[in-house]
């Protein structure tokens, strides 16, 4: 592995569509985003953090590889909003990381501390998805002056023994990851979402989405550093939160997720949040991993009534 695999070139072709693609997602849903760039404590990397909108903060840790922009059309929903998104590591055109090499644990928490240090954030609300809830409910045990309320988006990791669907666990195999990232990502000029549908999202959803998200899906995936971020990522998946772990969550926090989630079912939805003493479960009818892809306008109003109380 060489540095040129995890850096960025900003002029690079595959750059430049990825940037492209992602400014034009925004476009459909009206957004803009303001680009900075922070360093990672204790990692030469550069993270990238979108900024939308103005309004009383919300830091926003996305799950999955780490890109910001499969969270579009939720955004667009969290109007009168200072929304903060960090694009995790080795996602969103932040560079990448073996992240094998890391306590993934200490890093997650660092990582989303130095966010909150850089944009002044004594104590935040936390809207999170999957592998970024994972993050962020960490950072809520190890560091519970920080946090000040919890929105969980789909089975927030490897909690309660939720886990991700057979293809993408088969990425923590070597030799063999190569070949399920290719099945998991789609071929070479296949922009039909094909990790969506393994998320649990129909056709039907799917067909629905504006083309400018198959657009970044696609060369998003073509960035260098993407397969050793992702498939390291899962190499070194994160240890199961369990229902003690979970009691330590004292903060205000509610979970939305699917009824068609890949990775649990309704049933590890409502033992986690019987788990925390503060969470609420919102079952979204007909919605994925992903639900907001489904039930946008539903996710939003849930996401802003518990912003505002």
């Amino acid at each position: 592995m060489t540095n040129e695999t995890l850096t960025l070139d900003p002029h690079h072709p595959a750059v430049i569509a990825a940037r492209d693609a992602e400014i034009a997602l925004y476009q459909f849903y009206g957004l803009q985003a303001k680009d900075h760039y922070i360093r990672v404590p204790g990692q030469n990397l550069k993270m990238r953090i979108s900024e939308i909108g103005v309004g009383e903060p919300v830091l926003i840790v996305p799950g999955n590889t780490g890109d910001v922009f499969p969270l579009a059309s939720l955004l667009a929903e969290m109007k009168g909003r200072r929304i903060i998104a960090l694009n995790r590591p080795g996602g969103g055109l932040s560079e990448g990381m073996d992240q094998t090499e890391v306590n993934i644990r200490e890093f997650a928490v660092q990582t989303l501390l130095a966010v909150m240090d850089a944009f002044g954030l004594g104590k935040v609300d936390i809207v999170a998805h999957s592998m970024g809830a994972h993050w962020s409910l960490w950072t809520a045990m190890d560091k519970p002056e920080r946090v000040r309320s919890l929105t969980l988006l789909g089975n927030p990791g490897n909690v309660m023994k939720g886990k991700p669907p057979l293809l993408l666990r088969m990425m923590m195999h070597r030799p063999f990851n190569k070949l399920f990232f290719k099945l998991i990502m789609g071929a070479d000029g296949d922009k039909k979402l094909t990790m969506l549908k393994s998320m649990g999202s129909t056709r039907e959803t799917i067909d629905a989405l504006p083309k400018e998200i198959g657009e970044c899906y696609y060369y998003f995936r073509r960035l260098p550093h993407y397969f050793i971020s992702l498939t390291s990522l899962m190499q070194n998946a994160a240890p199961n939160i369990d229902a003690q772990q979970l009691s330590q969550v004292k903060q205000p926090a509610q979970l939305l997720l699917g009824d068609k989630d890949t990775f649990a079912s309704v049933a590890t939805g409502k033992s986690i949040a019987t788990a925390m003493p503060n969470c609420k479960l919102h079952v979204i009818e007909g919605g994925s991993h992903l639900p907001w892809l489904e039930k946008p306008e539903e996710c939003g109003r849930l996401v802003n009534e518990f912003l505002n109380k």
